[in-house]
């Protein structure tokens, strides 16, 4: 006979429920009556013995512990490592979340982690629990059920009717061996085709594959975005890119297209969050549900001044999520983050590791007065055209993206409009004419160069930032090179020729000063030489020259 009442009830709850499982899980009121009953039974037996004033109350509710033992028997929950197993064993609550295996419903053969899912099914045992109680069943889980990974096979899919094996193309059976947090709202279906859709109204045909040929008259445009249908549902491969639709001009397709993505992953498995505010407390909560990030619109003039968080998401890296009212979240999100731009962004990162992350898409064409906007609101909607979208995603075969060159120019385009000093570059280095350049006037030429190409943007960055940013970038072209900064190099007869740009930008404090008034170009551009400068000099150039210590 157990020796306290909690005890005696514990062994109670266990006794009922050895019969029941997560294959035969009984009537949750049923279920509770039965251990309330067994409690009575035991109770009773105890107080047979014991003297009066001593005697236990009889339950007449499941209490905490014991709704923990039932759920705990009779479900299948787990404490879920979000951190790619960071934390203490994926113990500590900061790295984790309880989650309940869904076996019927919409969520079915996915772990629910929404609290409020898992209060609903603890109050089929006890409807009158308080939200204290919660908390302590919350608590029991916590430091009971055990501990797994998020399925992150790269092959694996979970579809509305299954898990999907990329790699073989067969459809499996959900498992809680396999833990998913999300899937798509879709059915695998094999027998999926093309379905036209006739508009008697005004008198029109439309399909899917003809429709996605009018977003762009490249075919390889067309190809990377069947490619990134593909990647919203197949969240655990590593993409290490986000994908940016842009057009300055509305009416362009991409946000009929982004209608599409969120139509195949389903409600509450995508979120909504703008560039700027991946930078933000208590915006980036929405991702420990989703499996793709879908922003239609991002606010004309964005600036992000801090993108490390868009980085880390993007790559699937450990970022910490601030939730309001709750212990912190160490995650890392696995899925693709998709924006639609009217207007490139300015973002302060400039690194090559930022831009690596991007793959730009430009959506050239123009929709305005042939608009059909019933393909955003009913066409993209209908099961048998999501169907077919997925079947045939699902059988192409690449675990990365086809990046177009067309992509790659608008990308090139987007790094000098982010980065003054690479667009500077670009169009100045191709024009000196010295071998040895000094760092001085490459700034003043920049100052020059920028009010002239930007005026009343904003203050001029520090000659010591503009340095380091041209050194950054100095690799990108071979002719140039700068071992050390630091270094004072004589200008030997590295600075003989007329260096034109001196004129054409007004440098007077590089001008001879005998012949500032000249009409003669040439012997303006002569300037009084010092005995040294720091600088970059041209390849092939005499280091012992050049060269002296400061």
């Amino acid at each position: 006979m157990a020796s306290t009442k909690d005890e005696t009830m514990k062994e109670a709850t266990l006794s009922v429920l050895n019969k029941y499982t997560p294959q035969n899980p009984g009537n949750p009121g049923t279920v509770a009556g039965e251990i309330l009953q067994e409690c009575e039974s035991l109770i009773g037996i105890e107080n047979s013995v014991r003297q009066a004033g001593h005697k236990w109350r009889t339950p007449e509710r499941l209490v905490p512990f014991q709704i923990a033992e039932v759920l705990l028997r009779v479900y299948y929950v787990a404490m879920i490592n979000v951190a790619n197993g960071g934390g203490d064993g994926g113990d500590d609550e900061g790295y984790s979340l309880i989650g309940l295996y869904q076996t019927t419903g919409n969520n079915l053969g996915t772990y629910e982690t929404s609290e409020t899912e898992l209060r609903k099914t603890a109050r089929l045992y006890c409807p009158s629990m308080t939200k204290r109680e919660f908390d302590e069943v919350m608590t029991i889980l916590k430091e009971s059920a055990v501990r797994v990974q998020p399925c992150r096979e790269p092959h694996l899919v979970p579809v509305n009717n299954g898990i999907f094996n990329y790699d073989t193309k067969q459809l499996l059976e959900f498992s809680p061996d396999y833990v998913f947090l999300s899937k798509s709202r879709v059915n695998y279906n094999p027998n999926a085709t093309n379905v036209v859709i006739h508009n008697p109204i005004d008198n029109t045909d439309w399909d899917v594959e003809s429709w996605m040929n009018t977003l762009s008259d490249d075919p390889e445009v067309v190809n990377v975005l069947w490619q990134v249908l593909g990647a919203i549902l197949r969240p655990n491969v590593p993409w290490n890119k986000s994908v940016w639709f842009y057009s300055e001009s509305g009416n362009n397709g991409k946000g009929t297209l982004c209608e599409l993505m969120r139509q195949l992953v389903g409600h509450g498995n995508y979120a909504s969050i703008s560039l700027a505010d991946f930078g933000k407390d208590f915006m980036l909560e929405p991702l420990i549900h989703a499996q793709a990030v879908i922003t239609d619109e991002n606010d004309v003039g964005t600036y992000v001044d801090k993108a490390a968080n868009l980085k880390a998401v993007v790559t699937g890296d450990a970022i910490n999520i601030n939730r309001k009212f709750k212990v912190p979240l160490t995650y890392c999100f696995h899925g693709l983050v998709v924006q639609c731009l009217n207007e490139m962004p300015r973002i302060r990162d400039k690194s090559d590791s930022f831009y690596r992350r991007q793959l730009f898409i430009a959506f050239t064409k123009c929709f305005t007065g042939v608009e059909r906007k019933y393909i955003k609101q009913d066409y993209l909607h209908r099961q048998e055209v999501l169907e077919y979208v997925l079947y045939k995603v699902l059988n192409m075969n690449y675990y990365s993206f086809d990046v177009p060159g067309a992509c790659e120019n608008v990308l090139e385009e987007y790094k000098e409009f982010n980065d003054p000093v690479r667009q500077f570059m670009n169009e100045i280095m191709p024009q000196l004419k010295w071998d040895l350049v000094p760092f001085p006037f490459l700034y003043d030429l920049y100052g020059a160069w920028y009010k002239k190409n930007f005026p009343g943007r904003g203050e001029l960055k520090s000659s010591t930032v503009f340095v380091k940013d041209l050194l950054n970038l100095l690799s990108m072209y071979p002719e140039w090179v700068c071992d050390d900064k630091r270094k004072v190099r004589r200008p030997g007869q590295k600075m003989d020729a007329a260096e034109l740009l001196i004129a054409e930008y007004n440098l007077t404090d590089w001008m001879d000063p005998r012949y500032t008034a000249s009409k003669d170009v040439e012997k303006r551009c002569h300037p009084l030489l010092k005995t040294g400068y720091n600088g970059i000099v041209r390849v092939g150039i005499s280091a012992s020259s050049t060269t002296e210590e400061q």
